[in-house]
């Protein structure tokens, strides 16, 4: 199985600073993934939300759980030049003690493109993207780094960054990957049909449209170019997701969770068909024996699985196994361990 978090930090406004949470409401999906800086993923597992302390850090009992609930491959995903170069530190940091493998992206979110076009000192042409390669290179060399992202195009939030600085940021992105031969962790929200346009374009590189919420049509779109599709607890909430998620061919199948976003939710369609059950406790009464409630994490991504294998009428075993191979083959390459 594989699963996707972010580096550290709250939950505030797009951009590399930290802060109090800030934005919009949340958006259709039920959160603020499209408006957060994705430094925000793995501070919740610093005991740290909007600023303030809850809990003592408890990484390490979040990964223990993740390896007890059969997650073997975690990607840190990044949205920004700062997040890259805290995913790739944290990664490299603890990849030799953790019980799951670790590794990460190194990329730009849509809504913070304007990154690329911020000059250098005096006056410097902008060097976003040579550092984003270095970055990946020198991550590639111990195999830390495995793919481009999150990049991609988003409509919904054009207020944080115009569409044209989206697409020229998208190209250069997908550039990277080019010269890499990295594989992409995508990002595509109400495009209208502008992001499969680009991919067609570049219908030689290979990736996931992560936490894919659309319709059939476009899945299948997707899916014709050879992308994968990223299934999460957001991808999970109405009847018609459902059907979606259950045709999605299974050699372009993915799991993940987005965490500590796109949890499971009671209201969803998708949760009355979840067998495993997690014990949770408010932040403030937090255990090293129970989840945060309303956090998602890494073990949860079982849930996904287990929603997954009911509306396909498949056995969870053999699509755990088959979720796994594509996500080892899309990120390292079709090693089996």
């Amino acid at each position: 199985m594989y699963y996707n978090a972010h580096p550290e930090g709250e939950e505030p406004q797009p951009g590399p600073a930290a802060g109090a949470q800030s934005g919009p409401p949340a958006d259709q999906h039920g959160d603020r993934r499209a408006t957060r800086s994705p430094r925000g993923e793995l501070d919740s597992q610093d005991g740290i939300y909007n600023g303030k302390r809850a809990h003592a850090p408890d990484l390490e009992h979040v990964l223990r759980r993740a390896a007890a609930a059969g997650v073997t491959d975690l990607i840190v995903t990044a949205g920004s030049l700062d997040d890259s170069r805290r995913a790739l530190a944290l990664v490299q940091s603890l990849r030799a003690s953790s019980p799951v493998r670790l590794s990460c992206t190194v990329g730009v979110h849509p809504t913070r493109c304007d990154e690329f076009e911020q000059p250098g000192e005096n006056g410097a042409p902008p060097t976003t993207a040579a550092q984003l390669l270095e970055m990946a290179r020198d991550g590639m060399a111990d195999g830390s780094v495995v793919a481009i992202g999150e990049i991609g195009l988003d409509y919904d939030r054009l207020h944080f960054c115009a569409v044209e600085v989206q697409q020229r940021g998208f190209e250069v992105q997908l550039q990277l990957a080019e010269s890499t031969g990295l594989p992409l962790f995508l990002h595509n929200r109400n495009t209208s049909g502008a992001f499969a346009a680009v991919m067609c374009a570049h219908k030689g590189l290979r990736g996931v449209v992560h936490s894919f919420d659309g319709g059939m049509d476009e899945m299948r779109e997707l899916t014709a170019l050879g992308l994968f599709i990223g299934i999460n607890g957001c991808s999970l909430r109405t009847e018609e997701n459902l059907r979606v998620a259950a045709s999605v061919p299974l050699g372009k199948l993915l799991i993940e969770t987005d965490a500590p976003w796109c949890q499971v939710r009671p209201t969803h369609a998708g949760a009355k068909l979840v067998a495993t059950k997690f014990a949770e406790v408010k932040k403030e009464s937090w255990s090293a024996e129970s989840c945060v409630k309303s956090r998602n994490e890494p073990s949860h991504c079982r849930q996904v699985l287990e929603i997954l294998a009911a509306i396909r009428e498949y056995p969870v075993t053999e699509l755990g196994a088959a979720v796994h191979q594509n996500a080892r083959s899309l990120f390292y390459g079709g090693a089996s361990a």
